[in-house]
């Protein structure tokens, strides 16, 4: 089963304890103001970008100073490398590091909550999980937290 789960905090991340392997998708919001906000994130299988998946870091923003953006390129480019590209609000670093263990989301969330100043939210999806280990917590991650996502693995 595919699960989703969502409204973590940096700590939760830091501690849980699953695969890196089952992990296909995770996502750091950063919020700035009540609507501005931004998100680093990444897809296993790639983010569409025209009609071809780009394999590395991205993200997006709204309504957040030019001068942000490009602190969050420099920041991120920095630690994970990779070529800038821009889609409307998204930038993807093409090739960038790929990583998908919570103490990497965990420590790259409380270094964006510390360098812009931004209460974080994560969110982290796993595909061919059982309900044991959601029901278990077998992850380390609070079952109360969980969204099963409807549809193949």
């Amino acid at each position: 089963m595919r699960v989703r789960y969502w409204r973590l905090g940096i700590t939760e991340v830091l501690n849980s304890d699953y695969p890196p392997e089952k992990a296909n998708h995770w996502d750091i919001k950063c919020m700035q103001g009540e609507y501005e906000h931004f998100g680093v994130f990444w897809y296993r299988y790639g983010t569409p970008f025209d009609k071809e998946p780009v394999h590395g870091v991205c993200f997006y923003h709204n309504d957040i100073p030019q001068k942000t953006v490009e602190q969050l390129i420099s920041f991120l480019q920095d630690r994970f490398g990779g070529k800038v590209m821009y889609r409307q609000t998204r930038v993807f670093l093409q090739g960038s590091k790929e990583f998908a263990d919570g103490k990497a989301i965990g420590t790259l969330a409380n270094e964006l909550s510390l360098k812009f100043n931004a209460p974080v939210e994560l969110t982290i999806e796993f595909e061919k999980a059982t309900k044991e280990e959601v029901d278990q917590e077998s992850f380390k991650l609070p079952a109360s937290k969980s969204l099963p996502i409807v549809g193949p693995d």
